[in-house]
């Protein structure tokens, strides 16, 4: 696959990400009981985008901070995706107290995943910060929306829902930033093969 369309094939997975989970925070805040449960695909799209977005940022001096952070950052997608799967399908279906129940049987591991989610927004924050300024504006709206995102329990339920509009924007913005790269990529290498 040559480099644009990677870039097309992340930008866009990552829009879908990011549209997937507004539509989703809206719908829950609007109506909770009713959301169709669109957040269960957020992480997925999000870990075949992140990695076209990852690979924008190489060139900003990565190192061993970079792939430190690239690989918390697959390690809390790839939690989100099971918490994400378990609100979003399954508690729906169960009573409060079976929900309660299971919960209280995953609470720790809930617990690791939501604390790798955020520390590798914070640190993603912090390496996409030496970028072009879209790329900081989507990584501050990613970190800032992850601190309630991540620490549910520690919110009241409307900054809950900010902080998933957050790191829904933060997406959108990644995932528009490399649409609209891979463009500029079309347009300059077209005279090249025309």
């Amino acid at each position: 696959m040559n480099a644009s369309r990677f870039q097309i094939l992340s930008g866009s997975c990552l829009c879908l990400a990011g549209g997937a989970y507004l539509l989703d925070t809206a719908l829950d805040a609007a109506f909770p009981l009713a959301s169709p449960g669109l957040g269960a695909v957020v992480p997925v799209f999000g870990l075949i985008g992140f990695t076209g977005f990852w690979k924008l940022l190489e060139n900003e001096g990565q190192g061993v901070f970079g792939l430190l952070t690239y690989a918390l950052a697959m390690a809390g997608l790839s939690g989100l995706a099971i918490v994400t799967f378990l609100f979003n399908r399954l508690a729906p279906d169960l009573s409060p107290d079976a929900l309660g129940a299971v919960l209280n049987a995953v609470r720790t591991e809930l617990m690791v995943i939501g604390a790798i989610f955020l520390i590798s927004a914070v640190l993603v924050c912090i390496l996409a910060w030496k970028a072009d300024p879209a790329k900081r504006t989507g990584a501050l709206a990613y970190a800032i929306g992850a601190i309630p995102v991540a620490l549910p329990p520690l919110f009241p339920e409307p900054i809950v829902t900010v902080g998933g509009i957050s790191v829904s924007l933060g997406l959108l913005v990644w995932g528009a930033g490399l649409l609209v790269g891979a463009r500029g990529m079309k347009q300059r290498s077209a005279p090249l093969n025309a």
